[in-house]
């Protein structure tokens, strides 16, 4: 699979991601109004239908799209089972829209019809039928909602799995630490606290770290900065980590014009000390920077200010030896 597609299909994954944990928290809302004795088809109608203009469909068929069309070389257990409880979920809720139906539209109508019911067989017949129907119904409510409710319980539990294994998708990982009240709805509070121990090995730190280098490859530099800076508060002295502060930090003030910022920056990472540390593409970005700095600065009538970008850059292709 070339580079393009991965991203495309890491995207797409993320979007199944999204839409699954929306539609269990849209759940737990209907499951509370069940319990509370409220549910009413209008709280269920938006949620699932199957004209494509609810979540959960669009859900369903965003995982066939994904998960279904591969050739058996890429097939995947995981995957595979995903789809196919997403799959499980849509139906049982559309069984649950149609239950909840019958039982606000017709029941009513049944027990008025009772109150008038005639002599014939055919009206008897009918009361029994309809007695059936209705009973059916309110069965397959409690049915629709256990089995449903059960299945996300799942879901939840085999996310998790997953994650561990797409660890590496960047735009999961950003995704995961941009919307921790999310998982927090769906996890709880504890276990939403404790999710990232359970994806990463190295914890919040990791997803930190991680979240930071796919900001810093796209060239968002204030963000990568805010990243590697949460990482860094959470453990010990990493010397990787700082130098990635500390070049994100000084490439987001050079987009800002602001070269004696970048300067600082730099000089706390150009040392010995880290040399070990360094990242050599980074480091020639340095130099190349610090090189345009001067040139600015030269333009501007600064050539002290530019003597020292200068220098800085000499230091910078020195560390690379």
């Amino acid at each position: 699979m070339d580079k393009q597609k991965r991203l495309m299909r890491d995207r797409n994954l993320l979007e199944i991601v999204r839409g699954l944990l929306h539609s269990q928290i849209a759940f737990q809302e209907i499951f509370k109004r069940y319990k509370e004795g409220r549910l009413r088809f209008s709280d269920i109608e938006g949620w699932v239908d199957d004209k494509g203009q609810s979540p959960l469909y669009n859900l369903k068929e965003q995982s066939h799209s994904l998960f279904r069309n591969r050739g058996k070389e890429s097939f995947r257990k995981k995957e595979w089972l995903l789809d196919l409880v997403i799959g499980s979920i849509f139906h049982e809720a559309m069984k649950l829209r149609e239950n909840i139906y019958q039982l606000e539209s017709y029941r009513p109508k049944y027990l008025k019809y009772k109150l008038h019911i005639g002599k014939s067989a055919y009206e008897r017949d009918y009361s029994q039928q309809f007695e059936r129907i209705i009973s059916k119904a309110g069965q397959g409510v409690l049915l629709g909602v256990t089995e449903i409710r059960s299945l996300f319980h799942d879901a939840a539990e085999q996310l998790i799995d997953l994650f561990k294994e797409k660890g590496h998708n960047p735009y999961l990982v950003r995704f995961l630490l941009e919307h921790h009240s999310l998982l927090q709805k769906v996890y709880g509070s504890q276990k939403g606290k404790e999710i990232f121990s359970l994806i990463f090995e190295g914890g919040l730190q990791e997803a930190y770290d991680r979240a930071g280098r796919s900001y810093l490859l796209s060239g968002h530099y204030d963000l990568s900065s805010s990243y590697f800076s949460k990482a860094l508060e959470l453990g010990p002295p990493h010397s990787e980590l700082l130098f990635l502060l500390y070049f994100s930090l000084g490439m987001n003030a050079y987009y800002k014009n602001l070269h004696l910022q970048t300067l600082s920056f730099w000089r706390k990472l150009i040392s010995p000390r880290l040399r070990k540390y360094f990242i050599k593409h980074y480091v020639r970005q340095i130099e190349e920077v610090c090189h345009m700095i001067a040139s600015d600065w030269n333009e501007e009538g600064k050539p002290k200010l530019a003597q020292k970008a200068l220098s800085l850059a000499d230091q910078a292709k020195k560390m690379l030896g």
